[in-house]
């Protein structure tokens, strides 16, 4: 085979490999008037773009590697967010590799040889990331009432499950996990009933979320025994309690801020915190003074130490790799804040002073 046969070879290898791997771009309702409908034409691993609106319809999501963007992908929760396309109805994820970005999801719906829910999905999948959504419902919640949850999966498990960036308000339960490997990230739930439920975990990290005024506790852990459950760096305020463990097995819960100072209220070993109560069976100590990183009190830039500071111990950091260039001994790439020179100089030192002494740390509310 000569050389130049070989090379054209290859080239139409290529292009048939990416082209399979691409997917399509289907669009809402540009291609297609219903979400629905453009599910039942697409093919594995397409694209459904869903523009703004109200999309009065109920999913079945039975296509692999689907991603759905909607009107407000990667945008957070927390403002600056357009128009919503807002799904009222429920979601029923029955594939693996599906991705919700950029909607909002309004009081779900009872879902066939299901739960109440706005996100069902159903044992043995695994792949899923659900991030950059509104989860908004008028129930009875916080006092309770119907059992609908924004999002959950079947008894079966999940596995490889991300939920991250996401506000959920108005439910039973935020997001109630059952057997599940998931990533629980960076989320807001407030004034649900109960912000988050596990129950038999076999690998959860619940990191960076905010559980604000729930009404009857921010997280419930549940049996069967938990396998691995990582819960640090939340933000607990407002709800009677905070973290209850149902199960017998205690639960680390270290490095979260349970709403003030002094600690959680627990009646034999902290009976004078302040904070949101906690169960038996709960390590909490030692405990976050404040809370930081969570949606709510992101770090402001300039803050070099992740305390939500701008300060001395920011700028001593910065002095270290000052005029450094990329490779030299003492880069710092988190003080290049002007990120197009890959040097630490005068332009990084103007946005440094101009939030000098910012804070979006609680204690600065």
């Amino acid at each position: 085979m000569n050389k130049l046969k070989a090379i054209r070879i290859a080239a139409i290898f290529v292009l048939v490999l990416s082209t399979i791997s691409m997917g399509t771009n289907i669009n809402v309702p540009g291609d297609y008037n219903t979400i629905q409908e453009a599910i039942n034409a697409a093919g594995d691993s397409d694209t459904i773009n869903v523009a703004s609106g109200d999309y009065n319809e109920s999913l079945l999501v039975n296509k692999s590697h689907l991603s759905f963007i909607g009107a407000n992908a990667d945008i957070p929760v927390n403002g600056g967010r357009s128009d919503e396309a807002n799904i009222i109805g429920y979601v029923k994820i029955i594939s693996n590799g599906i991705s919700f970005n950029g909607f909002k999801f309004t009081d779900g719906a009872q879902v066939p040889a299901g739960d109440m829910a706005s996100i069902y999905i159903v044992g043995g999948t695994s792949g899923h990331t659900i991030q950059y959504n509104l989860f908004t419902r008028t129930g009875a919640a916080p006092g309770g009432g119907d059992t609908f949850r924004a999002i959950v999966n079947e008894f079966g498990g999940v596995s490889s499950l991300e939920v991250k960036w996401n506000r959920f308000t108005g439910w039973h339960t935020g997001v109630y996990l059952q057997n599940a490997d998931a990533q629980v990230i960076s989320n807001v739930m407030v004034e649900n009933y109960v912000g988050m439920s596990i129950d038999g975990a076999m690998s959860v990290t619940v990191a960076h979320n905010s559980f604000i005024d729930n009404g009857l506790e921010g997280l419930g852990v549940g049996p069967p025994a938990i396998t691995s459950l990582t819960l640090e760096d939340n933000c607990f305020s407002g709800n009677p309690t905070a973290v209850a463990n149902w199960q017998s097995n205690e639960i680390n819960a270290e490095y979260n801020w349970w709403g003030d100072p002094s600690g959680p209220y627990h009646p034999a070993s902290n009976p004078d915190g302040q904070g949101d109560a906690v169960s038996d069976n709960v390590d909490y100590e030692p405990w976050s003074f404040a809370c930081c990183g969570d949606p709510l009190h992101l770090s402001p830039v300039g803050d070099l130490n992740q305390d939500c500071r701008v300060n001395f111990y920011d700028f001593a950091v910065f002095g270290a790799a000052w005029l450094n260039s990329e490779g030299d001994d003492n880069w710092n790439q988190a003080c290049n804040f002007e990120s197009q020179d890959n040097v630490i100089d005068t332009l990084d030192l103007r946005i440094l002073a101009e939030n000098w002494l910012e804070c979006t740390s609680s204690e600065c509310n």
